[in-house]
């Protein structure tokens, strides 16, 4: 399905010490992240999103809020050709979710055209 922006793509990993849910990077397409959803049970884990290797974002759950959700407005893009991902770590559960979209235009809230 394409949406007025790109291909639409969501992924979900869970683990117990570690879960990482990756956007496979491919030359010549972009990433835009729009979601990001992270959950664990160990207490000051840290959210990591990342562009390839490079961390973009982050934020460190607390001991009140051992799951944490946050929307994009607007979408945070990934380099051309670099995977997207958001990671998590966790003592005996974690879970990591990822979603946005992918297009093969560069640029700010890029349009695609026949993708």
């Amino acid at each position: 399905m394409v949406n007025r922006k790109g291909i639409p793509f969501h992924v979900t990993h869970t683990h117990a010490t570690a879960a990482s849910a990756s956007e496979t990077g491919v030359d010549g397409k972009i990433h835009f992240i729009t979601d990001v959803a992270a959950s664990s049970d160990k207490v000051t884990a840290i959210a990591l999103v990342k562009d390839d290797s490079t961390v973009i974002w982050q934020i460190q759950l607390t001991t009140n809020d051992l799951s944490y959700s946050h929307h994009f407005d607007p979408p945070l893009e990934i380099t051309e050709g670099a995977a997207a991902s958001v990671g998590i770590d966790g003592t005996s559960a974690c879970k990591a979710n990822i979603a946005g979209y992918t297009t093969k235009i560069a640029g700010e809230g890029a349009a695609i055209r026949g993708y």
